[in-house]
C-alpha cells in the first residue's frame, strides 16, 4: 500500500464541503475541525500538492474568523481595565465542521496555538501556490489574528494536550512566534501591506520571556508559571510538543544549544523501545501510548537537522502502525506509560481514534522531507 497516496484519499475524504478538516470522522468526541490540527493537514496537502484542498481549508477558517472577530476588539478593552475574561469570550480553540463555536465540549475552549499554527500554514499556502488573489482574500484575517496573538500570548491558557489551564506553555508561544514570522516574511518581502514594527517587537519579547522563564537545565520546559515567581520548576519535565519549537515555530535555529539539547532529551526520555514517541512520561489518556504524529515529528525535527538515518526510521515506524483500511490512529497501545488506565479510557470513549488526520499529515509532511527536501 501506499501510504502517502493513502493518506492523501483519507484527508480528501473526510474534509468536510465547508472545507474543515475533522480530526477524526469514527470517533465522536474528535467529530471537530482543530485549527491546530487542521493547520498542519492544510500544510501536509500543499506539501503533497493537493492545493486545492488546503485553500478549501484556509477559506472556512477566514470564514469562522470573519464571524467571531467582533471578539478581538472585546478583549482588547477587557485586558485594558483589567476586567476579568472567562474562556468563551477567547477564540475558540475548535468548531463544528460549519464553523460554529464547539460551546458543549468537554475540555476549554482557550488555546491560541492553533492561529499560530494557522498564519504558518496560511503563509506557507501562498510560498508555495503564488496565488496572490488568494493572499488578497486572506490578509485581513492574517491580520486580525496577528492582532488577537498579541493580546493573548501572555495569558494562561489550555496546552495542545487540552490541560493545564492556569500555566503557560512553551510549544503554544513558539507556535505564535513561528506564525508571526512567517507573516513577518511576507511583509519583508512586500507581499502584505502591515506594518513590521510591532510584530518584530511582539517576537523579541516572546523569545527573551522563553529564554528567561521556560528554560531549565539548558532545554526548554513545558510549562512556564505564570507568576512567574516559581523557582521549584514544577513543570520542567520534557513534553514532545517541543518539538514545535524547531519545526515549525523556528524559535531558535536548528544548531542552537538549547535546541539541540530539548531534541535530544525528547530522543532519549520519549522514545519508547520500539521507537515510537510518547507525549509526556506522566501521560495516562488511553494509557499514554505511542503517538504516531509525535514520531513522524520528531523525523521531521532530525531529518532537517542531518540526522537521516534516524528520520527514516520514525518513517519506517509509522508505516508500520497502517491497518487494512490504510489507516493511521492517534497512537498505539503497546508498551504503554499507564497501562491500567486504557481500560477505563476503552469503556469512556471506545477504542483510540482512527483514522486521525494529524497523524497522517505528519506522516506526509516527513514523507515530502525525506524525498522532496526543497519544498
Amino acid at each position: 500500500m501506499d501510504l502517502f497516496q493513502r493518506s492523501i484519499e483519507i484527508i480528501r475524504q473526510f474534509q468536510s464541503p465547508e472545507g474543515a478538516y475533522v480530526a477524526c470522522p469514527n470517533f465522536p468526541t474528535y467529530n471537530y475541525s482543530w485549527l491546530r490540527d487542521s493547520s498542519y493537514v492544510a500544510y501536509a496537502m500543499d506539501r503533497a500538492g493537493a492545493h486545492d484542498s488546503a485553500r478549501r481549508y484556509h477559506r472556512w477558517v477566514v470564514d469562522v474568523i470573519e464571524r467571531y472577530k467582533y471578539k478581538i476588539p472585546l478583549i482588547k478593552q477587557a485586558l485594558k481595565n483589567a476586567k476579568p475574561l472567562n474562556d468563551g469570550d477567547f477564540l475558540f480553540t475548535r468548531y463544528t465542521l460549519d464553523g460554529s463555536e464547539d460551546t458543549g465540549a468537554v475540555w476549554g475552549n482557550f488555546q491560541f496555538d492553533g492561529y499560530g499554527t494557522w498564519l504558518w500554514a496560511a503563509c506557507a499556502h501562498y510560498n508555495m501556490t503564488g496565488d496572490k488573489d488568494w493572499l488578497r482574500l486572506v490578509e485581513r484575517s492574517l491580520s486580525l489574528i496577528v492582532e488577537y496573538l498579541q493580546l493573548v500570548w501572555r495569558l494562561p491558557n489550555y496546552d495542545c494536550w487540552e490541560e493545564n489551564p492556569d500555566l503557560l506553555h512553551s510549544y503554544s508561544i513558539a507556535s505564535t512566534y513561528g506564525g508571526l514570522g512567517a507573516v513577518l516574511e511576507l511583509i519583508e518581502e512586500k507581499e502584505i501591506d502591515l506594518d513590521p514594527a510591532p510584530i518584530q517587537k511582539s517576537m523579541g519579547e516572546m523569545k527573551a520571556f522563553v529564554l528567561k522563564y521556560g528554560v531549565f537545565d539548558e532545554r526548554l520546559t513545558k510549562h512556564i508559571e505564570p507568576d512567574l515567581a516559581d523557582d521549584s520548576h514544577m513543570n520542567a519535565s520534557v513534553d514532545a510538543s517541543l518539538l514545535g519549537a524547531a519545526l515549525p515555530g523556528k524559535l531558535f535555529p536548528l544548531d542552537n544549544p538549547l535546541l539541540i539539547n530539548t531534541i535530544s532529551s525528547i530522543q532519549r526520555e520519549l522514545v519508547s523501545s520500539e521507537g515510537g514517541v510518547y507525549r509526556y512520561m506522566k501521560d495516562t489518556y488511553y494509557g499514554g501510548g505511542q503517538w504516531i504524529l509525535l514520531t513522524a515529528w520528531l523525523g521531521w525535527v532530525e531529518c532537517e537537522n542531518g540526522q537521516r538515518k534516524l528520520a527514516e526510521e520514525r518513517l519506517e515506524w509509522v508505516e508500520k502502525q497502517t491497518d487494512e483500511n490504510g489507516w493511521l490512529p492517534e497512537q498505539t497501545p503497546r508498551h504503554l506509560l499507564s497501562p491500567a488506565h486504557y481500560p477505563q479510557w476503552l469503556a469512556k470513549w471506545g477504542d483510540i481514534a482512527k483514522p486521525l488526520l494529524w497523524s497522517h499529515a505528519m506522516y506526509m509532511i516527513l514523507y515530502k522531507t525525506l524525498n522532496c527536501p526543497e519544498l
